[in-house]
């Protein structure tokens, strides 16, 4: 019989401080981008489900840590329950060497720190240093976990928030503001909130590209890591340099996808565009940023190494039960 270590989500947060997560992010994105101890199942993601609107959506992502002799799976269903989704996320952690699973991990916080992480380590690596002016656009469970990360990263002044509805907005306005650093104000729309903005994160479920032609300024960072299109396929003419964490993944979900239903758009021509995997840029085998006129855009939408990371710390880490199987 074989010993499973159950951690709940209680336990996760009390084992991981953002400082933490962001360390592991960062050596997962360089260990990737040297090409070494890292693997992600093939094909990258499994989806199921009815196709109805009214019925959950499941995902099956998987990864493997080689120096640690670790694999696993995240284990991902998303309900529609009226402008949100009720998601359960799970993660199973196997030892490659006996082939037991060794821990569950709960990931219905941990997916949104780890998210979030993702894109403040894209920021780190790509936004101009003396970024002073950030603009979230999607007030949701993901956004809230950017901080204190990204204000901590940068010597924030003022943080902009669009949401697509106002109260939410001006609700996660309040419940930041004062405590990182930077005023957290609500903005009325994308627009408004890009205006000069330095750093842009998006986060949505958008029905529509919400970043359009001329609305970066000069020396922006943009991190698209919604499942929609969140970003008009003619913002990548504008940008000077594309990044992305998993192109075959961003061709099932998110403005990837989305642009390759579009005329004459396919996978070799985005990979002719791409200039570096976020992976090797961390490790320093590609440019980031070269000047601080650059406009970037990057999609990131989330890796399941990183999560498989990030549990393998929680299992070490946070108080847990076992259960005998």
């Amino acid at each position: 019989m074989a010993r499973l270590k159950i951690v709940g989500e209680a336990a996760v947060k009390a084992a991981l401080t953002p400082a933490l997560g962001l360390a592991v992010i960062e050596e997962v994105y360089r260990t990737c981008g040297l090409g070494t101890g890292l693997g992600l199942s093939d094909p990258p993601a499994l989806f199921a489900g009815s196709g109805r609107s009214d019925r959950a959506a499941l995902k099956v992502k998987g990864a493997t840590l080689a120096a640690q002799d670790l694999s696993g799976f995240r284990l991902i269903s998303d309900l529609p329950a009226g402008d949100r989704l009720q998601t359960s996320d799970l993660c199973m952690v196997y030892d490659d060497r006996t082939g037991q699973p060794i821990g569950l991990v709960d990931e219905a916080w941990l997916s949104c720190f780890r998210t979030a992480l993702t894109g403040v380590v894209a920021a780190r690596h790509l936004a101009r240093p003396d970024s002073r002016i950030a603009a979230v656009i999607g007030a949701g469970r993901i956004a809230h976990e950017l901080f204190p990360a990204l204000s901590e990263v940068f010597s924030l002044e003022e943080v902009r928030v669009v949401a697509r509805r106002p109260d939410s907005a001006q609700r996660f306005a309040a419940a930041h503001d004062g405590r990182w650093g930077p005023r957290f104000v609500a903005a009325d729309d994308t627009a408004t909130a890009l205006d000069g903005a330095d750093i842009a994160i998006t986060l949505t479920f958008a029905e529509t590209p919400l970043v359009r032609p001329g609305m970066l300024a000069p020396g922006a960072f943009l991190c698209s890591m919604g499942e929609t299109e969140e970003v008009d396929y003619a913002v990548l003419d504008e940008v000077d340099r594309f990044v992305i964490d998993d192109l075959d993944y961003a061709t099932r979900l998110g403005d990837v996808a989305y642009w390759l239903r579009r005329p004459g758009v396919t996978k070799d021509t985005l990979a002719a565009r791409l200039d570096a995997h976020i992976g090797e840029v961390v490790a320093g085998r590609k440019s980031g940023r070269t000047s601080a006129k650059e406009r970037i855009l990057a999609i990131i939408q989330g890796m399941a190494i990183c999560d498989l990371a990030l549990c393998a710390l929680a299992l070490r880490e946070a108080e847990g039960a076992f259960v005998e199987i």
